[in-house]
């Protein structure tokens, strides 16, 4: 599925990529992009890539300017809520009414530090929220950090709370929301 749109005068392309499809790349983005971010363990930063198991089960789209990626985001799909990335930080418990899946949850959005303020995260999360409607999840979980909060409240998330850090940001906050698609009846 490929959607071409234009930021100012430079085209920019969105496209979801069948897998395995550029991974390297994706994940050598989200190093370059998040190493010097505060927070951040930098031994960890200092790999060249950050791809892990979920990569290779879940569904990916980029941006690209001139055929490189510029931003990227991930999403993957869950049964039950133990199988969401880092579920083991955020007491199931907490989850309410959402208890029940399917769940599809959004990962790993990246933009380069010289293209973000150009919406690519709200071009990324409206892709992603309008796939998981297809695919029938009941809810979509998100970890964001603070700056994504609100964007994703203007999405129709919820916030539930807090979740402990990752290890590989082990100074920054990070939070729990979830959007419910296909209400319980």
């Amino acid at each position: 599925m490929k959607t071409s749109f234009e930021i100012g005068n430079p085209e920019f392309l969105l496209t979801k990529l069948d897998y395995p499809e550029r991974l390297d790349e994706m994940g050598a983005l989200r190093v370059a992009a998040w190493k010097e971010e505060q927070g951040v363990s930098k031994e960890f930063f200092s790999h060249k890539f950050w791809l892990d198991d979920e990569d290779l089960l879940a569904h990916h789209w980029v941006i690209t300017h001139n055929k490189v990626i510029v931003a990227a985001a991930r999403m993957s799909f869950h049964k039950e809520y133990s199988a969401v990335p880092h579920a083991d930080l955020f007491d199931e418990a907490l989850l309410g009414r959402f208890a029940e899946g399917p769940f599809a949850s959004l990962n790993r959005l990246v933009v380069a530090p010289e293209y973000r303020g150009k919406g690519f995260s709200g071009i990324l999360d409206h892709a992603r929220i309008r796939f998981a409607e297809t695919q029938g999840a009941r809810s979509i979980i998100a970890q964001p950090i603070a700056s994504r909060i609100k964007p994703l409240e203007d999405l129709g998330f919820e916030y539930l709370g807090k979740i402990r850090p990752l290890y590989q940001m082990p100074e920054r906050q990070i939070y729990f929301m979830i959007k419910e698609l296909n209400p319980r009846n």
